[in-house]
């Protein structure tokens, strides 16, 4: 009990402020009375048995709620293991509840740039337009009619406060007026100064500036706000738009009542409400603020606190007033407006003591997109709504009607003069679109009443129990029933940050029933930073994409040469070749379907077409370019070869090509060390086994495997000892089919790991490594011989050219379809059926090196080296051999980019460099 926060204690410093780092260990602690701080501090202390740790109440209006965070530890643990955390706590301390601070549980359009990595393809199919932006910069502010309501009611705002809890602002050419930052604050890091530290460990860098921008711009400048004569106050609250739980974006909302603020914008949203949130949301409401809410984006479930019944939440649409592709809908929605390709300023991530350069103060990008702008152009409304009546006057008139909000006067007349959109759905998408003119022509007289203040409003959960279980899990319940609802159907939900369903804490458990779900189709896939589009001649040479060679002969010719063959042969003799291929395929695995394979050989040629005229990957056409070259890359020159106990395949397939040579001759060679590798798989909440990632043995009974294959089964605790205890039953099964029960081994704790959770994108300073335990005795075979690390060579040796991946590549995903929306969720099930459907097996995949260690950008350890043999999702942890030589292991595979390299660690570059991963008995 309290491993978690015993080891916290231990490690962490307590600072006595009341500053709130993000992604640091928090709890939320919600006592029955008034508590004494300085003797819980001391009952804390006793029962975790150190005082590396901050205990301090909310504030003066909320002195029951204490909040516990540990600084200095950084929280790398799952939701569900928090929210067991927290529920020991209740018990231990004699709470009404205690609630956790979680991490992001999915992607969000505005988390992540679709560009960045792999997971910025699966938001890009689910929920990001690739319409072409407006030219007009004004469009939004012209289809909600404020422009309009501006010249006939001569007003802009003027005088009227939006607080905005964000990220804070930048420094920006389209906000040298209006941001009033004196009276911001930064509850982050507890000092009055909102600046957006555009830092690159952010998930949302610059986003506030981009939504204060929509909001309250000039004239004078390239774009104007909906209200450009308002004043925003930036208060600094998160890092991501994404929240879980909510604390200081609470406090930032308390700081906006206490400066005035007439409106709080919140352009962000998360799984849960976290009560200091909810309270203080309440708060304002009772003082007669304007509260809106972004809806939320991806996740398509409305989001908290939009879905708060004292919020009102806003949707988002097109310029052709149909519902935005990534809007998050439902019936907790209020009002729509704008949020696909408005102009904002932009300001990106940097490095620390960077001076911005005059083009990036100015820069102002057409493609923002989000129910973030959609809020944020509301949020102007509002303020010309205020200043178009008055505050005393229509807080007067909201008094007549009884017990009325301002809030709720705000929202029945947003509503009643709703403009209608495009096949909008008022069930989902609220009473339309924002309509600025006749929201200000209705007096107030003729607005129909709306409801009363609803403390502590929120979702109806179906629970056991009593009000108290309620109470007391409230948090967690919808976060799980979030969590399920967003899996439930991957094409209409979102994109989780891990591939299983959350599982409640066991006192939930039996209060809460909630259908089984499967976890995702493919283990969560790592992926390295995308590159810029490159043009066609330089993919060519990177993937040997030329008529099945491998790429020593397409690099052997120059790029504008390689350009000229493929241009003069044409796309139909280069996909003679793939046709022979799948020909070749359909006779070995008769159930697949032709058709499908034709229609795939048909779109590659138009791709090719597209792609030979332009002679660059260009956005427009970017969905089928990258489909052609990713399915020509798996079926000419970089093959994926199905292993099997006796070979048979590998004898007779056809799409060895050049690589035969390498292969056939030296089989003796490579072949035991094949048998090392197995699948790592992990129970699901139905007890089933499902595939987790790839590993192969080492000497002592051990595993290694990468670092961010440990995030689906077991928790780290905070420490140098980079301690573990395991969440979920784990194994590693060396049978190629991973069928053979008897093949199949326990995985018992984790030895040692890279000392950093990996997370979902690549950071060459983390290393993505770890060592595994195993329980000999529970399979019946013995295990295979161990790969020895003794005889690992690296991969700065110029003589290794060649490699081969040795893994269990799942199912292709959502991480790897192609961009155009219409066919990413459904295409790759059909490339599947062009492999046979044989996932989740046993693969060899040959393939050469690109950059050795230390040519590769921000590889400061330099033991790390990319490749481009085929790899798919399921791959990590995959052994890496030469095929030079005695074929000996060189390096672990664990992440890579479409069409640009895959990534490995140099193992005899880690072992030299050290980083407690290795003891002696490995070395």
């Amino acid at each position: 009990m309290f491993e978690l926060l015993k080891a916290a204690a231990a490690v962490g410093t307590a600072t006595e402020t009341t500053a709130l780092p993000p992604d640091i260990l928090r709890f939320i602690l919600d006592y029955p009375g008034l508590p004494d701080v300085a003797l819980e501090r001391q009952r804390i202390a006793q029962l975790l048995g150190g005082s590396g740790f901050d205990l301090f109440a909310y504030s003066d209006e909320e002195p029951t709620l204490l909040i516990l965070q540990f600084p200095g530890v950084k929280r790398e643990q799952s939701p569900d293991y928090l929210f067991e955390t927290a529920d020991e706590l209740v018990d231990a301390l004699g709470l009404v509840s205690a609630e956790p601070e979680i991490g992001p549980s999915y992607a969000d359009v505005e988390t992540s740039d679709p560009t960045t990595e792999a997971l910025g393809s699966i938001l890009s199919a689910l929920c990001r337009s690739h319409a072409t932006p407006p030219d007009a910069a004004l469009w939004p502010v012209r289809l909600v009619r404020a422009d309009v309501a501006a010249q006939t009611f001569n007003v802009s705002g003027a005088g009227v406060l939006i607080g905005q809890p964000d990220t804070g602002v930048a420094d920006h050419n389209e906000l040298t007026a209006g941001i009033d930052m004196a009276r911001g604050y930064d509850f982050l890091a507890d000092r009055a100064d909102p600046t957006d530290p555009l830092s690159r460990s952010m998930r949302s860098p610059g986003h506030g500036t981009g939504t204060a921008s929509v909001a309250i711009s000039r004239p004078a400048g390239q774009i104007s706000g909906s209200a450009p004569g308002a004043t925003v106050i930036p208060i600094r609250c998160v890092n991501s738009v994404v929240i879980g739980g909510g604390t200081a974006v609470a406090k930032a909302i308390d700081h906006a009542r206490a400066q005035k603020c007439r409106i709080v914008s919140m352009s962000l949203g998360g799984p849960f409400a976290g009560r200091a949130l909810r309270r203080a949301v309440a708060r304002a409401v009772r003082d007669d603020m304007i509260v809106l809410a972004a809806a939320g984006n991806c996740v398509k479930m409305v989001t908290y606190p939009a879905w708060d019944r004292n919020v009102i939440a806003v949707a988002a649409v097109d310029e052709r007033k149909r519902p935005w592709k990534g809007t998050c809908r439902g019936p907790e929605v209020d009002i729509s407006a704008p949020g696909e390709n408005v102009h904002i300023a932009r300001r990106e991530a940097v490095g620390a003591g960077h001076v911005p350069t005059p083009d990036e103060v100015s820069r102002v990008d057409k493609d923002g997109q989000g129910t973030s702008y959609a809020v944020a152009l509301t949020a102007g409304v509002a303020a010309l709504w205020i200043e178009r009546f008055g505050f005393d006057a229509i807080r007067a008139e909201a008094r007549q009607r009884g017990n009325l909000p301002v809030q709720e006067l705000f929202r029945a007349a947003l509503r009643a003069t709703a403009q209608q959109g495009n096949g909008l759905d008022p069930e989902k998408m609220g009473a339309g679109i924002v309509d600025a003119q006749a929201l200000l022509e209705m007096p107030l007289a003729d607005i129909t009443s709306g409801d009363a203040l609803r403390p502590e409003a929120g979702p109806v959960i179906s629970m056991a129990g009593s009000v108290s279980d309620m109470i007391r899990h409230g948090a967690e319940a919808e976060f799980v029933v979030f969590d399920r609802q967003m899996r439930a159907d991957p094409e209409q939900g979102g994109v989780p940050e891990t591939p299983f369903a959350a599982e409640p804490s066991p006192r939930l458990a039996r209060l809460l029933r909630l259908p089984e779900v499967a976890p995702l189709s493919a283990p969560a896939a790592l992926a390295m930073p995308a590159t810029p589009p490159v043009p066609l001649s330089d993919a060519l040479r990177r993937l040997g994409a030329g008529r099945g060679e491998g790429l020593e002969a397409a690099a052997s010719i120059s790029a504008e040469d390689a350009l000229q063959r493929i241009t003069s042969e044409g796309p139909g003799n280069i996909l003679a070749n793939v046709d022979s291929v799948l020909n070749d395929r359909r006779a070995k695995a008769p159930g697949v379907d032709g058709a499908l394979q034709q229609e795939a050989l048909n779109r590659m040629e138009r791709a090719l077409a597209k792609i030979i005229a332009a002679d660059t990957l260009d956005a427009a056409s970017e969905g089928e370019q990258r489909f052609a070259l990713e399915a020509l890359v798996r079926l000419t020159g970089r093959p994926a070869i199905r292993i099997t106990d006796d070979d048979a395949e590998l004898a007779t397939n056809a799409n060895l090509g050049v690589w035969a040579g390498h292969l056939m001759p030296n089989r003796a060679k490579w072949r035991p060390k094949v048998d090392a590798v197995g699948r790592i798989d992990v129970t699901d909440s139905a007890g089933r086994w499902v595939h987790g990632g790839t590993g192969f043995v080492l000497p002592g009974n051990r595993i290694m495997t990468n670092r961010h294959v440990l995030d689906v089964f077991a928790e780290s605790l905070p420490g140098a000892g980079h301690d573990f205890r395991l969440r979920r039953r784990a194994s590693i099964i060396f049978d190629p089919d991973a069928q053979d029960e008897t093949r199949r081994f326990e995985i018992t704790g984790i030895v040692s790991a890279g000392g950093a959770r990996i997370g979902r994108r690549v950071d060459l300073a983390k290393l993505d490594m770890a060592i595994l335990s195993v329980d000999p005795d529970t399979g019946h075979a013995p295990l295979p011989d161990p790969i020895l690390l003794a005889d690992t060579v690296s991969s700065t040796d110029p003589s290794i050219q060649n490699l081969l991946v040795v893994g269990y590549p799942a199912r292709p995903g959502f991480s790897q379809a192609p961009r155009d929306a219409g066919n990413a969720l459904r295409f790759w099930d059909r490339v599947g059926e062009l492999y046979g459907d044989e996932f989740g097996v046993k693969y060899i995949s040959p393939g050469a090196i690109m950059e050795r260690p230390g040519g590769i950008a921000n590889d400061a350890r330099k033991w790390a080296f990319t490749h481009d043999a085929t790899t798919l999702a399921g791959s990590s942890g995959s052994l890496i051999l030469t095929l030079h030589g005695g074929m000996t292991a060189c390096g672990l595979h664990f992440g890579g980019a479409p069409l640009t390299m895959n990534l490995a660690h140099d193992i005899a570059a880690v072992r030299a460099v050290g980083d407690g991963v290795f003891d002696a008995a490995l070395l």
